[in-house]
């Protein structure tokens, strides 16, 4: 934690709508995003992290604008469920699964499937 203090001195962070933000970004920059993530199920939908919740839509607008920022140079990191939706969404990046265990009320609940779909442009 006292690393992650001492980074985020020489960080920006901003809240405002993913595309905006994106859009801003320059070369030098870092971007993560951990947008709410694909149902596993089509019961299992939170997505209300926002006014009007996160569609399909937006999850493809992400992946989208992650492609373009890599095209200018610009690494982004993508958290998601590991899905088939979001290896379609993510097909560009490369993707890293990994394992993890859900905490829901402090009570552990299963492990699930995620990934990461890095969009790493190579130096030149």
């Amino acid at each position: 934690m006292l690393f992650f203090h001492q980074k985020s001195q020489q960080a920006i962070f901003q809240q405002a709508d993913f595309r905006d933000t994106m859009k801003t970004a320059q070369k030098g920059d870092v971007i993560y995003c951990d947008p709410p993530y694909v149902p596993l199920s089509d019961t299992a939908y939170f997505s209300s992290y926002t006014q009007n919740g996160f569609s399909e839509k937006d999850q493809i607008d992400l992946a989208v604008l992650a492609e373009e920022l890599y095209h200018r140079g610009i690494p982004v990191i993508i958290s998601n469920h590991n899905t088939p939706k979001t290896r379609e969404y993510y097909h560009q990046a490369q993707l890293i699964e990994f394992n993890t265990r859900r905490l829901i009320s402090c009570k552990s609940r299963n492990t699930a499937s995620e990934l990461l779909a890095v969009y790493m442009p190579t130096k030149s």
